[in-house]
């Protein structure tokens, strides 16, 4: 195996929604839903979020959309494990490398 390489982007959530297949859902708050406007038909949304970060009636309404509505507490852990070795794998100090939110809050 070898190690991934992070490319950088100016896209922000809504242009990376649009133009993704497979859209990954797992904002820790009650109050974040993804707008199912950004979504295009054909796309698998995944949820691993303890909340409903997703209107799953309107996100049926696309047409070929699979909507996996809740995972595993072992799936979650997994990937909690690989976000920490990727900030750990690419996060260099002194690096103009940034971790953004799904709001698009810069977290320092």
């Amino acid at each position: 195996l070898k190690r991934g390489k992070m490319i950088e982007t100016k896209k922000d959530v809504e242009t990376a929604c649009r133009g993704s297949q497979v859209i990954v859902t797992g904002v820790p708050t009650k109050s974040f839903k993804l707008n199912v406007d950004w979504v295009q038909p054909g796309t698998v949304v995944v949820n691993v979020s303890h909340f409903k970060n997703v209107d799953e009636k309107e996100l049926l309404k696309i047409p070929g959309v699979k909507y996996i509505p809740l995972i595993g507490k072992v799936t979650v852990a997994m990937l909690e494990r690989n976000l920490i070795r990727l900030v750990e794998n690419f996060h260099t100090p002194g690096k103009e490398t940034k971790v953004v939110e799904a709001g698009g809050r810069i977290i320092e």
